[in-house]
């Protein structure tokens, strides 16, 4: 898998896509019928939130202590700078970068609104009125998954606070952050187990800053510990150059560049995530399918009480 442009896609994703026609075809032959059958309006409608549902890129939320790498992370899986380190750093709210045609930068309110960043606006932020940053960005990758960059937590912190788990609350994926010079101290661990169990069943713990690492023996030793007292608590783990990731990616005709990409972790670390990805695409494609056969018996059996009445999540 090459740095410069990660396979978009799999047997999952082309699964997603293919029941999303489903779903669409579905809809136009019910909107038909709708004008005459209630019990045909109620599955349109059902069929369009499933719609919308599906076609989302799965979120994966970053988490870690400060100086953990987490922003370097989040320029290095997308080969884009997120947004300037002062306005991030600044501001100690959670980025969700996401993909659009063009650039955007957007607040979020408290009361869940969204305004364009202006230099009004920007007062909010300071007076505590904002939850979360919105950046749109033309980088093709953010077609796959949009990442949330949460605030990193203050070094010796055991609980994760709740603006990040609002975060965690908009995820599917989890990517914890720890910086490989101290890696995995006790306090990440007790952190750790507040982040939603469904979260942590789909999480990678990656190990960043490993180039700072004096030796190969060194980083054995390491990544060795790392999967000892974490395979139990997380999916994979990852040791990660992510400096020399984000570079390679931006950089794909660099001198030895195959050499550098597996040496850097980067290889690895996209295998990871996008097999993550993958996970979540399935999941979801099986989920809807579920949803979508138990409305249909209920309105086919003449339940008029509502086809999707505790339908299970479609992550």
């Amino acid at each position: 898998m090459s740095g410069s442009a990660a396979v978009l896609g799999g047997e999952a994703a082309a699964a997603v896509a293919r029941l999303r026609e489903e779903l669409a075809a579905s809809r136009q032959r019910l909107d038909v019928l709708s004008a005459s059958s209630a019990r045909a309006r109620k599955l349109a409608r059902l069929i369009g939130r499933l719609g919308e549902r599906v076609a989302l890129p799965p979120r994966i939320v970053l988490l870690g202590e400060f100086n953990s790498g987490k922003t370097t992370l989040a320029n290095a899986l997308i080969g884009a700078d997120v947004l300037p380190t002062s306005i991030h750093a600044n501001t100690r709210l959670p980025l969700h970068v996401r993909h659009s045609a063009e650039p955007t930068l957007a607040v979020e309110l408290a009361d869940g609104s969204r305004r364009v960043l202006t230099e009004a606006t920007f007062q909010l932020l300071a007076g505590g009125q904002a939850r979360m940053l919105h950046v749109g960005l033309p980088v093709e990758r953010l077609r796959l998954f949009e990442l949330i960059d949460t605030p990193g937590l203050a070094s010796g912190m055991t609980r994760i606070d709740g603006g990040n788990l609002a975060a965690c609350a908009r995820a599917n994926i989890a990517i914890w952050c720890t910086a490989s010079t101290q890696a995995w101290k006790a306090t990440e661990r007790t952190a750790w187990t507040a982040v939603p169990a469904r979260l942590r069943k789909r999480s990678l713990l990656v190990a960043t800053l490993a180039d700072t690492l004096n030796t190969d023996r060194d980083r054995a030793r390491v990544e060795a510990r790392l999967r000892g007292e974490t395979q139990s608590i997380f999916g994979e783990l990852a040791m990660v150059a992510a400096a020399e990731v984000d570079e390679l990616r931006r950089n794909p005709g660099a001198a030895e560049f195959a050499e550098r990409w597996v040496a850097s972790g980067g290889e690895r670390l996209d295998a990871l995530v996008l097999g993550i990805v993958e996970q979540v695409l399935a999941g979801r494609e099986a989920a809807t399918r579920r949803v979508l056969g138990r409305a249909a018996a209920r309105l086919g059996a003449g339940d008029s009480g509502g086809g999707d009445r505790g339908r299970e999540r479609v992550a």
